[in-house]
């Protein structure tokens, strides 16, 4: 686990900062729009166009949540995913009172969501709707790597290989929204630094690594 006086907590946290201030004062709107167009200009199929629209919807608040309670109930994650929880909230409520500060106007109305199934919508990137038209940081790379950083955490003090996997998850929702038209490229490392940055500080102050023991609150006799 990063902690929150390391050198690589301080350079996510610098690196963010210096980012969120260039991203205001515009002086990525060229790249932005030169790799939202490249991504635009590949035509992948209507089935890939779908494993995007899929692989988008993991990031959503929604899901994150109930796969937090999932972790919640079950006695052995229960302090991962209460932990989780918090993250994913602080993460949603954050970012919908810095987009409409940093105002970076989101990309024009996407073209390249399919025709989606009846009751099937992918969810707003803002949980205000004053922060709707704008795109920067990206909530549901946040939250994505949020998830990857807390769960991969725990499933290091057993099973390595497997945490190394879920770190799959962050870039495939970025590239994903970046086919869809969904987002700029620096709001989506925006929101990657911001999901590191939450994860971390809520894993060092709620103490992730330390087993949750319930007979500590009981009376001893």
């Amino acid at each position: 686990m990063i902690h929150i006086r390391s050198f690589q907590f301080i350079a996510i946290l610098v690196a963010f900062m210096i980012l969120t201030v260039l991203v205001h004062f515009r002086y990525f709107s060229s790249i932005d729009v030169l790799v939202f167009n490249a991504f635009g200009s590949v035509s992948p199929d209507q089935y890939l166009l779908y494993s995007f629209v899929i692989i988008s919807s993991f990031g959503e608040v929604i899901n994150m949540i109930f796969l937090a309670i999932v972790f919640t109930i079950i006695r052995r994650t229960r302090k991962m995913g209460m932990i989780l929880m918090i993250t994913i909230m602080t993460i949603a409520i954050l970012v919908s009172y810095m987009k409409p500060l940093i105002a970076q106007p989101k990309p024009p109305e996407s073209q390249r969501i399919p025709n989606l199934p009846e009751g099937f919508q992918l969810e707003s990137d803002s949980l205000l709707t004053e922060a709707r038209n704008f795109s920067y940081p990206s909530n549901h790379t946040a939250i994505i790597t949020a998830f990857a950083y807390i769960v991969a955490t725990i499933l290091r003090l057993k099973r390595k290989k497997y945490a190394y996997l879920l770190w799959i998850l962050p870039p495939m929702l970025m590239v994903s929204n970046l086919f869809l038209g969904l987002n700029y490229v620096t709001d989506l490392i925006g929101g990657l630094l911001l999901g590191l940055i939450i994860s971390i500080t809520m894993s060092n102050v709620l103490k992730l690594e330390v087993p949750f023991v319930m007979n500590k609150f009981k009376n001893t006799n």
